[in-house]
């Protein structure tokens, strides 16, 4: 009956008695999880969320009180740490409406449109600064190839005083704590560093698109259920319980459309979804969204509970699925889940959302993962970052992430040294694809280029296009990689200069010249080394054979 009872873990224990705990959230009848229950410390704006699997963690100080309510559920009062490790909820009863009569004349259009005109009655419309702890991983095909974890401030300067058309606009964003794997996805060097904005942007309370568009679109991340309200139907589904009140469940659905293009007519997306809306207030609690158009898919869901007597969101999930032409599949994973809500104007600041040079510059403190609340790991979630590491801890990755981005984020300068920390750092991953360049590249050297960048797109999972050039003046090197185009995904460039030892060590006598490593980093012995050459090619292929 217990084998899912897990035992309390008391991570760390600092001043003031506070601790970290670590437990489950399981339906009493079935003991299934309950995921992304809502997990708050009464009397506080502290809390967290359970994960996939109904486990948790948080930061506590005894004596302490945990309120635990989910959408379906009755809600729960847990005082000892004891209670903590296997918490049971009892199911809510759920009202369908083809057996409740007097629910068939409720208007569901209405219901939405009520919640949408209550938002600054039910939501802070005070500044207020709020912490979240961030998770985000992505995967091509069936390989992972990404994962980061950070700590996360927002401050809203007007609180939910009104909506808006995109995150970060109003709103001051900053990075105070990050771990994370090296990117070895496709998409690696155009990747947004970190996607704050874009999860911030599932709370359809704050964000909504502001005028109502000509069509539907399927790269929207901010709703445009306000501003296309006459594009979708709304039905009535069901009435439950969410912390002691009762909830309408409001599904809706995108009115199927089609635009003329030169192929003919081709469907709009389709977007579908429920809403979960207190029949007192009106105050929207939870949403879920499925956004697709052709195989590509949005999944977007959003979490709020009551701190006071407003409404705050406190977890925030968007995963999609983007079909390539060549038909490989890039997957994403965001989560955002809230730890604590801080008011007054001690609290401000004032930030933007990194970039990657931003994010390098921030200390790693190993004890911060230790000593605070963070969404707990599912076990997929723990394979991941051992198959990232190759049995690395997520903290251990991070160190070898910043040296990664030291060595490649910048070859402008001290080009030499860092290509030879990333050769040795590649040893056993893939192979190395070096091309010896500088400014003097004509047309018939500039074609090898494109050749060269073909091959990094072709071999993108077994070989890297490392481009050496041996241009003196880096003002002038740059200028020539944005002329030639050579921030292509996969392509790695340093200046190594006229005088660089590696002439000598690979006998470069002119250029272009081209030179295939092993994975091993052994030079690999071909006469046809000139990336627009075929054969060079089937070299490849047999060398990832062997």
């Amino acid at each position: 009956m217990y084998r899912w009872l897990i035992p309390l873990v008391l991570v760390s224990s600092t001043a003031f008695c506070q601790k970290v705990v670590e437990g489950k959230v399981v339906d009493k009848e079935t003991g299934s999880p309950v995921p992304f229950a809502s997990i708050g410390i009464v009397g506080t704006s502290k809390g967290t969320s359970s994960n996939l699997n109904g486990q948790f963690s948080l930061l506590v100080e005894e004596p302490f009180s945990i309120k635990i309510s989910c959408v379906g559920y009755e809600s729960r009062v847990i005082t000892s740490l004891e209670d903590l490790n296997l918490i049971q909820l009892n199911p809510a009863s759920i009202e369908l409406n083809e057996i409740i009569v007097y629910r068939k004349l409720i208007d569901p259009a209405r219901i939405v449109r009520r919640a949408f005109a209550n938002v600054t009655n039910n939501y802070n419309t005070q500044p207020f600064l709020q912490n979240f702890f961030y998770r985000h991983y992505c995967k091509d095909d069936s390989e992972y190839g990404r994962l980061i974890e950070a700590s996360v401030d927002v401050w809203k300067h007007r609180g939910y005083k009104s909506t808006q058309r995109m995150a970060g606009e109003k709103e001051e964003i900053r990075v105070t704590q990050l771990r994370r794997s090296l990117d070895n996805t496709i998409a690696a060097q155009g990747h947004e560093p970190i996607a704050i904005s874009n999860i911030l942007q599932a709370d359809v309370v704050g964000y909504q698109l502001q005028e109502k568009g000509k069509q539907l679109s399927f790269y929207n991340t901010v709703s445009n259920l306000r501003a296309d309200f006459d594009r979708y139907s709304f039905s009535y589904d069901a009435t439950t319980v969410y912390d002691g009140q009762e909830v309408f469940l409001i599904a809706y659905t995108s009115r199927k459309d089609s635009i003329l293009t030169t192929s003919g007519y081709i469907d709009l997306p389709v977007i579908s979804g429920t809403l979960y809306i207190t029949t007192d207030r009106y105050a929207i609690v939870k949403t879920e969204e499925i956004k697709s158009e052709g195989p590509n898919v949005i999944r977007t869901s959003a979490y709020y509970r009551k701190t006071g007597d407003k409404y705050y969101p406190y977890h925030f999930i968007r995963e999609g699925e983007n079909h390539a032409s060549d038909k490989s599949v890039h997957q994403y994973h965001i989560e955002l889940m809230s730890t604590e809500i801080k008011y007054g104007i001690e609290a401000k600041f004032i930030g933007r959302e990194p970039g990657k040079e931003e994010l390098l510059k921030i200390p790693y403190d190993s004890s911060y993962w230790k000593t605070n609340t963070i969404l707990k790991t599912t076990p997929l979630e723990d394979k991941i970052i051992r198959d990232l590491g190759g049995g690395e801890s997520l903290s251990q990755q991070f160190v070898r992430y910043q040296q990664y981005e030291w060595s490649t984020a910048d070859g402008g300068q001290n080009g030499e040294d860092k290509f030879a920390w990333f050769k040795e750092h590649n040893k056993g991953n893939r192979m190395l694809f070096l091309v010896f360049w500088d400014s003097q590249c004509d047309l018939p050297c500039i074609v090898e280029l494109e050749h060269a960048k073909r091959l990094q797109r072709q071999f993108r999972k077994d070989l890297y296009v490392v481009m050496l050039s041996l241009e003196n003046d880096e003002v002038r090197w740059k200028q020539l990689l944005t002329r030639y185009n050579l921030f292509s995904d996969g392509t790695i460039n340093y200046r190594i200069g006229s005088t660089t030892e590696l002439k000598r060590l690979y006998k470069i006598k002119e250029t272009p010249a081209f030179i295939l490593l092993t994975k091993n980093g052994d030079i690999h012995s071909t006469e046809n080394l000139r990336p627009g050459n075929f054969l060079l090619e089937n070299e490849i292929r047999a060398l990832i054979e062997q």
